[in-house]
């Protein structure tokens, strides 16, 4: 179906962006389901190795608000990452990456480094953990031409609003050639609570009024390809201008 290439509002931060969702017409079968892969549950893993994301300590991190147009109301790619309590298994094939078209994403811990996933007997991407690690969502855009929105979930619960995921949430924008580092659920224009895996029971979805425990050990990302800036029709200009200088570009 469609999508309503209505501005929509963003925030940036650093070099990247966030953006608000535009608004959509109602969501076709496969956009719903595509929803729903985002935050929902998944069968969990022994008790003893379940590990959640508690809502940690303040990091700064500002952010201003601009405007987007998503290209398509369907995400461009999407990944899930299962993460639990133990180490990487000695004779598991490990990697550092998950690809997502032109944007990669790495899990970091809190010195910068990647930590190796491995894909489970079912094909997911997993993770393996230790309870009081603090962590953060990397990601890379080698496109030299397309901007892309960064939805993601953490939990199911959506790094920006700490409401239950959804596509139709807002994200952040990763400029071409740009990097972007999401290190936990933001709490205001300048600082976001760092993520750090944590008991499932101290974890934020099960202390949250839109969580759930029953989510937890779950991360979740969609990518959104995003609509060049188009030029602004050209108007005409009184001589002298209101400043004398040159112009920005417009469209005749």
């Amino acid at each position: 179906m469609p999508f309503s290439l209505k501005p929509a509002t963003l925030l940036v931060c650093g070099l990247t962006l966030l953006l608000a969702g535009c608004a959509t017409q109602p969501a076709s079968h496969n956009e719903t389901a595509a929803a729903a892969e985002l935050s929902a549950p998944q069968p969990a893993p022994a008790q003893e190795e379940r590990l959640g994301t508690a809502w940690g300590e303040n990091i700064d991190s500002s952010v201003v608000s601009v405007e987007a147009n998503r290209q398509s109301s369907r995400p461009t790619r999407m990944a899930t990452v299962y993460y639990l309590g133990g180490r990487v298994p000695s004779d598991a094939r490990t990697y550092t990456q998950v690809a997502l078209g032109d944007v990669e994403m790495r899990i970091q811990d809190d010195s910068g480094r990647n930590m190796k996933i491995i894909r489970n007997a079912r094909g997911d991407h997993q993770l393996f953990a230790f309870e009081g690690e603090r962590y953060a969502l990397a990601f890379n855009n080698h496109s030299r031409t397309v901007t892309y929105e960064i939805v993601s979930t953490v939990d199911g619960l959506d790094v920006l609003t700490g409401k239950p995921g959804s596509i139709e949430q807002r994200g952040y924008l990763l400029y071409p050639r740009t990097s972007l580092r999401i290190e936990g659920f933001r709490k205001s224009d300048d600082a976001v609570a760092a993520f750090r895996f944590a008991h499932p029971d101290a974890a934020y979805a099960a202390n949250s009024a839109y969580g759930d425990a029953g989510n937890v050990g779950v991360i979740g990302v969609a990518t959104f390809a995003i609509a060049p800036e188009k030029l602004p029709d050209c108007k005409p200009q009184a001589w002298p201008d209101n400043n004398g200088y040159a112009q920005p570009p417009c469209r005749k």
